[in-house]
């Protein structure tokens, strides 16, 4: 491990992954965690960047589903925040988002993020109200023993655009390598890829 993920590790020892409850099954011990853009590949589906604005559910085969959360990134909004070469291009930021697997470093941002999930739920009018999300947590060491050099740490919630989130930049450097990591607080973990569980 870097000095920069043994630094973050030490920092954030557990890190969460929230996932939908009726996309959580035994399966995920085989195939690990799929970004977004990896499990509509699966379904075979393209990977767009376009926004989701609501729940989607995807067979990605053998029996198994997925269900990909809605997103907060309207053009109007993601635009006027987008930077660097993802200026005036949001389906270039939305792609970058979806080629990663996220990790919340705090737990009330943690639980926060299984709230909004409920209320979006209950809003849906592609899925049902059901069980909440469920939080799967994670020893921040062993993952980053596993996949340190896919390993990205951000400031912010990359993938909302309310709130503070309106008022941010998004560009190449959101999301940094963990190995560069020094000190400070930081909202989420993101792991380029699949990520393998134990």
């Amino acid at each position: 491990m870097t000095g920069g993920a043994a630094r973050f590790a030490a920092r954030y020892p557990v890190v969460w992954h929230v996932i939908e409850a009726d996309g959580a099954g035994a399966w995920l011990a085989d195939t690990g965690l799929l970004p977004a853009a990896s499990l509509l590949r699966l379904a075979g589906l393209a990977a767009d960047g376009a926004n989701r604005n609501d729940f989607r559910t995807v067979a990605i085969g053998d029996g198994r589903i997925a269900v990909l959360r809605p997103q907060v990134m309207s053009d109007a909004r993601l635009v006027p925040t987008l930077a660097g070469s993802f200026a005036g291009r949001p389906e270039a930021w939305r792609a970058h988002i979806n080629a990663h697997v996220f990790f919340w470093a705090d737990p009330r941002r943690c639980d926060a993020f299984r709230r909004a999930c409920a209320r979006f739920r209950a809003r849906s009018r592609t899925v049902t109200p059901g069980a909440p999300p469920v939080a799967l947590r994670l020893d921040t060491a062993a993952l980053l023993r596993r996949h340190g050099e896919a390993a990205f740490f951000a400031r912010i919630n990359t993938g909302s655009t309310v709130r503070g989130g309106a008022r941010v930049v998004r560009d190449e450097s959101t999301l940094l390598p963990v190995a560069q990591y020094r000190s400070g607080a930081v909202a989420e973990l993101a792991i380029s890829g699949p990520v393998a569980l134990a």
